[in-house]
């Protein structure tokens, strides 16, 4: 069975202002910088085959931070991407509270407007890792809502509950994942 490690970013500017960012490139902010250096701490005794991940700098910078002293190749890519916010990016959090919508934001099928929905980050991140050649240990280095709808699926947590966990920055997450789970995963989408 194949390791997978996921890894989502240190703390953006967005996330310390409380906007959306989404596919908006938000930096890493200096304690999202010091989290990435604690990832890389945390991961150290674990060797990757592979490494890849979004191409928004507070995911690149991370999976830099990470990778740093090793010898891996990390492959950069737009499909490990934030989910789309649609006409929410760069809104304020709390604004979007205040209007009731936010529930719907956790929801497997809703989108804002002109957004991914959770499945549709899921159909696209699975279809990605199926089309890989299994190795023995990958490292994805990515964002919170790519976290949470993969995840959930390999967990198989019910799809009305995948929306409710919320990964902390430069949460480190372990699975096994075998290449015909992928597969499976990215067909039954």
């Amino acid at each position: 069975m194949a390791a997978w490690t996921f890894i989502r970013h240190g703390q953006s500017v967005a996330n310390a202002e409380g906007w959306f960012a989404g596919q908006r490139d938000a930096p890493l902010t200096a304690l999202g910088r010091e989290q990435a250096e604690a990832a890389r701490r945390a991961v150290e005794p674990i060797g990757f085959d592979r490494a890849m991940c979004s191409d928004l700098s507070r995911a690149h910078d991370t999976a830099v931070h990470v990778l740093q002293g090793r010898d891996v190749p990390l492959e950069v890519t737009a499909t490990l991407r934030e989910r789309t916010c649609g006409s929410w990016e760069g809104r304020v959090i709390a604004d979007l509270e205040a209007e009731g919508v936010m529930p719907s934001f956790a929801g497997w099928q809703t989108r804002p407007g002109g957004g991914e929905s959770l499945r549709d980050v899921a159909l696209r991140v699975c279809r990605l890792f199926a089309s890989k050649p299994e190795v023995e240990s990958t490292l994805v280095v990515s964002h919170g809502a790519l976290m949470r709808a993969v995840i959930g699926l390999v967990d198989g947590t019910p799809t009305e509950a995948i929306g409710a966990w919320r990964p902390k920055n430069c949460e480190v997450v372990r699975r096994d994942v075998s290449q015909a789970r992928w597969v499976a995963l990215a067909e039954s989408l």
